[in-house]
């Protein structure tokens, strides 16, 4: 207990150490705390004798100066001590970087690189430049790691200036560290570079922008669609205040333009405002661009062709789950054979049958997904669900349905009206036969009225045995599988098969001599 006590101690100790080393807060500290961030100097060489290129990166960092002149004199404390390693520091400006990037250093990512000006001197207000020789300019890219924003500053070394003397950042492959003192006279920000919208939504593309003087800026927002096209979407000339709108549902906020608002606003938007946003910033000669990428994602609508389905046994009904107005195309489905007992996996059913998507007028897509269900008493209250999955989705939509089924009652049915005929067709001999006896008028050959009334009576008594049989053989079976007459010369019987085979048939003699031993007059 002691030993965990004694390392958590030191754990803390250490957080501070790391923290408050020398007075500056290094990790988990913001930027504007440490005030120098871990870059990456990335520059091209080209490769002897062939047209291609290949790309130098090495180990620097960003110091931003303080208010103290000393302090960007003497080598900072925390500043690595690699052999190989750049140090550029923005000198004070009236470009304040921190304004744009205030986050916690671990979750920023810097790259510096060379901006090339095509061998012309940029003339940059305040700047102090030599004709004979061109000023440096880079950028430096700050992403943060999250996609909150992504930041692109100019830095400048000015050629008149006393540390333009010093060798220049593109010679360091030499192995020597340097220390470069820069100015920042411009910058660009972004917000995240992916911007997910469902249909019919306002959506802000946000664009800011910081120069170190007052001056006039040129902005374009430009849509680069799939195949590559371009178009222009919204424009406005700080010159002449001149708006170029091509797209009524995008505007920008013009009163907020010289405050460095560069926004666009595109209100309902839809399948077709999918694709890349660059927006483009030209001030004093100087150009930069920096995109994003807008999605159209809109979430499926799931129904069921029914939430209760109630099926007699042996029927067969289509099970349908129509997917309808998702967007992009793509999108998974699955039905499912829930369990009836709890704590067993779903069975995935197999034979399912999609439709090819249709697109609907929006630009939206629709499927159906379906498959055919054989009624069974196993499945009697059993749920089947459709399953669908999409990017739009955190997580997959399920809709279910419950089955109910029933057993058949069509062999019942065929027993009742069975009897009933011939129950009526001896109720209507018996009639007959009663009143010959009355009259002693009725006979055949050698029976008379008499006998053929025993006989009709016992037939009768027989088909009631049987079909009450029957009927009970069928309600306990559920149905029968099939009925016959068969017999020869005086013996016939009639028998019925139940459909569970563990169950004898049941049989009905209809033999002649049987009924004359019965009924011998």
């Amino acid at each position: 207990m002691n030993f965990k006590i004694s390392m958590t101690v030191c754990c803390f100790l250490c957080t501070g150490i790391l923290k408050h080393h020398h007075g500056v807060a290094t990790a988990g500290s913001t930027f504007s705390q440490s005030r120098q961030l871990s870059c990456l100097f990335e520059t091209t060489e080209t490769i002897p004798l062939l047209t291609e290129f290949k790309y130098i990166r090495q180990n620097a960092w960003l110091l931003l100066s303080g208010t103290e002149s000393k302090d960007t004199e003497r080598p900072h404390p925390e500043n690595p001590s690699a052999a190989d390693t750049i140090t550029f520091i923005v000198q004070k400006s009236s470009l304040d970087i921190l304004q744009h990037v205030d986050e916690d250093t671990d979750q920023l990512e810097c790259k510096i690189s060379r901006y090339f000006t095509d061998n012309t001197q940029i003339l940059w207000p305040g700047l102090q430049t030599q004709l004979h020789k061109l000023d440096s300019w880079f950028t430096g890219t700050i992403k943060h790691l999250a996609d909150k924003f992504t930041v692109t500053v100019f830095l400048v070394q000015s050629s008149a200036s006393k540390e333009a003397e010093i060798r220049s950042p593109e010679d360091v492959s030499q192995g020597n560290a340097e220390r470069f003192y820069l100015s920042g006279v411009f910058l660009v920000r972004t917000g995240p570079s992916l911007i997910q919208s469902g249909l019919n939504k306002d959506v802000l593309l946000s664009c800011a922008f910081s120069v170190d003087h007052h001056t006039d800026v040129t902005i374009k927002w430009l849509l680069q669609q799939k195949g590559g096209h371009k178009k222009l979407i919204f424009a406005y000339s700080g010159s002449t205040r001149q708006v170029e709108h091509k797209d009524k549902r995008a505007e920008m906020f013009l009163a907020e333009i010289p405050k460095g608002n560069a926004s666009l606003l595109l209100r309902t938007v839809g399948v077709k405002d999918a694709g890349t946003y660059s927006c483009s910033i030209l001030v004093s000669s100087v150009l930069w661009a920096q995109n994003i990428q807008l999605e159209i994602v809109e979430k499926p609508t799931v129904t069921l062709n029914a939430d209760v389905l109630s099926l007699v046994e042996g029927d067969e009904h289509k099970l349908v789950c129509d997917i309808s107005h998702f967007y992009p195309h793509d999108a998974e489905t699955q039905w499912l054979r829930e369990p009836m007992e709890q704590g067993m996996l779903p069975h995935v059913v197999t034979h399912v049958v999609s439709s090819s998507h249709r697109q609907n007028s929006d630009g939206t897509y629709s499927f159906s997904s379906y498959f055919l269900l054989t009624a069974s008493l196993r499945d009697d209250g059993r749920r089947y669900t459709c399953r669908v999955e999409h990017q739009s989705l955190k997580h997959p939509i399920k809709k279910s349905l419950t089955v109910k089924v029933t057993e058949s009652t069509s062999a019942t049915w065929f027993l009742v009206i069975l009897f009933v005929l011939l129950a009526g067709c001896l109720v209507v001999m018996l009639c007959y036969l009663y009143q010959g006896m009355s009259t002693n008028k009725v006979g055949f050959g050698p029976f008379s009225a008499h006998s053929l009334y025993a006989v009709s009576i016992g037939l009768f008594s027989n088909v009631f045995v049987f079909v009450s049989i029957s009927a009970k053989t069928v309600l306990e079976h559920k149905t029968f599988q099939s009925s016959q007459v068969r017999g020869q010369g005086s013996n016939w019987q009639y028998a019925v098969t139940p459909k569970d085979t563990s169950t004898p048939p049941v049989t009905l003699h209809l033999g002649h001599q049987t009924w004359g031993s019965r009924y011998r007059t």
